[in-house]
């Protein structure tokens, strides 16, 4: 599942503000903003969601490996 860190970045990446990323996932505006800031971890199915919304809005979520931590990037 994608981390607060990713969240933040892929929504950069998408030029999504917080309340775009909420609508798209369907979810609350203040799930996001917990989320991001640390406060609460979601609940599985909305953290799927936000990852989900983010990937149709082309960010690619990258795990970590032995030559990195996670990140994001954008499709080509």
């Amino acid at each position: 599942m994608i981390t607060p860190t990713q969240c933040k970045a892929a929504r950069a990446l998408a030029e999504m503000k917080q309340v775009d990323l909420a609508e798209a996932a369907g979810i609350s505006n203040q799930t996001i903003v917990d989320f991001e800031r640390g406060a609460r971890q979601p609940h599985r199915n909305n953290l799927a969601a936000l990852q989900s919304a983010l990937e149709v809005a082309g960010v690619v979520f990258i795990e970590a490996d032995e030559s990195g931590g996670v990140g994001v990037r954008l499709k080509d």
